[in-house]
């Protein structure tokens, strides 16, 4: 009994050891991935967001704005605390916390100096994005990158609506089509809302895009063999 009995308790010690081992690599771990990327909006910004598509369904100017001392964007993208933003005919929109969105005008309480994109379900905000008003009661997006169903495309996912006719502001540069625009001008353009129809109604022409070169292979030169006297046969 007193081999056996020996081997079971190294086993078991030897077991307490590895498990205890274990346990303090995970707890390791834990602590040097803290110490990397510090907090979880921190995590949250080392890992490239997932471009989702959005049909924006009210784009408005902002009159002036209310909210909670704690409001702001977390790294998540979604809303610490609560923000009313008051629109025209005094419309009261109020974004709750944890609604997904983005805040790029820097003066919020400053007054008509934002306007307010936003993806609804009914009367609620399943996302938004605050951005600043450029004049004339507009705002500037990046480049279109392509028409579809009535909508402006963009980069990153964003659906606006457009009219028949997206006006071409390119000096006096002749482009036929909207088509033409995007391969020529697109990726440099810049895309104007109108905040009164609520949709794409401008573009305007940036660097003209340099056509890519097209290589040919070089054609194989073909010799033709020399002739070759019959061979003899004794």
């Amino acid at each position: 009994m007193g081999p056996v009995a020996g081997y079971r308790d190294g086993v078991r010690q030897l077991f307490n050891i590895r498990f205890v081992a274990a346990v303090a690599a995970l707890a390791g771990l834990a602590l040097l991935i803290n110490a990397v990327v510090g907090d979880d909006d921190s995590i949250e910004a080392i890992i490239e967001p997932e471009v989702v598509d959005r049909k924006i369904d009210l784009i408005e100017p902002v009159f002036a704005t209310t909210s909670s001392e704690n409001f702001r964007v977390s790294g998540r993208g979604t809303t610490l605390g609560f923000i009313d933003l008051i629109l025209t005919g005094n419309r009261v929109m109020r974004i709750a916390p944890g609604t997904p969105g983005e805040v790029q005008c820097e003066d919020l309480e400053r007054i008509n100096n934002c306007a307010v994109f936003a993806d609804l379900l009914g009367d609620a905000v399943v996302w938004f994005a605050i951005l600043p008003q450029a004049p004339r009661a507009t705002v500037e997006l990046p480049p279109i990158i392509d028409l579809e169903d009535g909508y402006a495309l963009f980069e990153n996912g964003w659906q606006i609506a457009y009219p028949p006719v997206i006006e071409r502001e390119c000096g006096s540069e002749d482009i036929p089509t909207f088509s033409d625009f995007l391969r020529r001008f697109g990726p440099n353009s810049t895309s104007v809302v109108d905040l009164e129809v609520q949709q794409v109604t401008l573009v305007r022409c940036g660097d003209e895009v340099e056509p890519v070169p097209t290589t040919s292979l070089p054609v194989p030169e073909v010799f033709d063999a020399p002739d070759q006297a019959p061979v003899s046969t004794p």
